[in-house]
């Protein structure tokens, strides 16, 4: 649509679509039963390659303006969010060994991602990611909001239950911790702010 027409002409109607198309990823996943956060994920990451690429200049500006105000606002509400859900959900279920073994496991899946991967990302790189920036990336990272917007999904049984209460935890030290402790271990492996 952006590269065939001209709706460049048009820069309100290209960021209309450029809009409505990634919402109607989400909704064609959900009608079809599957998860609408993983297909905006993908198309995301589809659209900034392709479609994004294709915009009128007016168009860039205005969809990454528009972008940049909804990311903000959602990031304000699924936080809201967890943190009433903390308190308000009320079948939380705490097993503090599934906890701690849940949160083992996210740690070693974590650094089973960022160190083989850098490793082989550097084989092919003139320009090598640095030691320090790999411990960074292992220490800092995603913060859990699509874990838990997948895990508040069902929660009628128990199991699910504990699944969703262990998510929020896992999200809330990873928040406060990390999220905290960031400018502490940037300046630690002395990585310039």
């Amino acid at each position: 649509l952006t590269k065939f027409t001209k709706l460049c002409e048009f820069p309100m109607l290209e960021t209309g679509l450029f809009f409505l198309l990634s919402w109607s990823a989400f909704l064609s996943a959900e009608a079809a039963g599957l998860t609408g956060i993983v297909a905006v994920l993908f198309c995301g990451v589809t659209q900034a390659h392709y479609t994004y690429n294709n915009l009128s200049p007016d168009s860039k500006m205005r969809t990454k303006q528009l972008f940049e105000f909804m990311n903000f606002l959602a990031e304000n509400v699924i936080f809201c969010y967890m943190g009433l859900a903390l308190f308000t959900f009320q079948n939380h279920i705490f097993n503090p060994l599934f906890i701690f073994g849940a949160f083992v496991a996210v740690f070693v899946a974590r650094a089973c991602n960022i160190y083989p991967l850098s490793f082989l990302l550097n084989l092919g790189r003139k320009q090598k990611i640095p030691r320090n920036f790999q411990h960074m990336m292992m220490f800092s990272g995603l913060r859990g909001a699509i874990a838990f917007a997948l895990a508040i999904r069902e929660t009628e049984s128990q199991p699910k239950q504990m699944m969703f209460t262990t998510a929020l935890l896992i999200v809330f030290f990873t928040v406060w911790v990390f999220g905290g402790g960031t400018t502490p271990m940037l300046t630690w492996l002395q990585i310039r702010l």
